[in-house]
């Protein structure tokens, strides 16, 4: 094939986060020439199965795939297109599922101090335990907490830019607003505690707010 459809090859799982070794990307081009038609859809199918795979079955471990990683999932591929019609292999391959035990499926948890997802190591009990529902709410926190640190507007500025007319909008700890003058950017749920006020709170502290003055989006 031309080097064009071996750039684009590279390309595509570059940007899943893997690298082809010489023997794999021979396989790719092999599976690819059986689409003359579709080369670009059977592609993204591939990629997409080969993800999937490595996510929810861990056949594949590592960010660089060998020729058995890719040819485990390309015989399963031609060999459901194959099964169904054998006059339209592609719209076929389309169409399959793998089902997946639940309990097969890896869990991961967000790591703060190491600010990575890692993999839960023994096996989870079927009925949660009492601190179940407040991991939960502390999970589904750390998850929304990491993916707000991603985007640019609020996270630490390079070169002491600012990136809003207010300045830089960084996200800060409640428990680092102790002595702290001028504008802070926080992120917290809003919960009312026993004596009937309402708290802005995070997995650091919690501050009174005063609710009283605030508009209502809702409509």
């Amino acid at each position: 094939m031309s080097g064009k459809i071996r750039a684009k090859v590279h390309n595509k799982f570059k940007m899943r986060g893997y690298m082809l070794k010489v023997e794999a990307l021979k396989e790719i081009l092999s599976f690819l020439s059986s689409f003359e038609d579709a080369k670009d859809e059977a592609l993204d199918l591939l990629v997409d199965e080969l993800h999937t795979v490595s996510r929810f079955l861990l056949t594949v471990k590592s960010s660089v795939l060998d020729k058995e990683s890719v040819q485990r999932v390309t015989s399963r591929l031609l060999e459901a297109g194959s099964v169904v019609d054998d006059d339209n292999p592609y719209t076929n391959m389309s169409t399959s599922f793998s089902v997946i035990d639940a309990f097969d499926i890896p869990k991961y948890r967000y790591d703060p101090i190491r600010k990575m997802f890692c993999q839960h190591t023994g096996r989870l009990p079927i009925h949660g335990v009492a601190s179940a529902k407040a991991w939960l709410y502390r999970d589904r926190f750390l998850l929304l907490s990491q993916r707000l640190s991603r985007i640019p507007q609020f996270s630490k500025p390079s070169f002491n830019s600012e990136l809003s007319g207010l300045g830089s909008c960084e996200i800060s700890q409640i428990q680092s607003l102790v002595g702290r003058t001028g504008i802070s950017w926080v992120m917290g749920v809003i919960s009312q505690f026993e004596d009937g006020h309402y708290y802005l709170e995070d997995l650091t502290a919690a501050v009174e707010i005063n609710l009283s003055n605030a508009i209502s989006l809702i409509t």
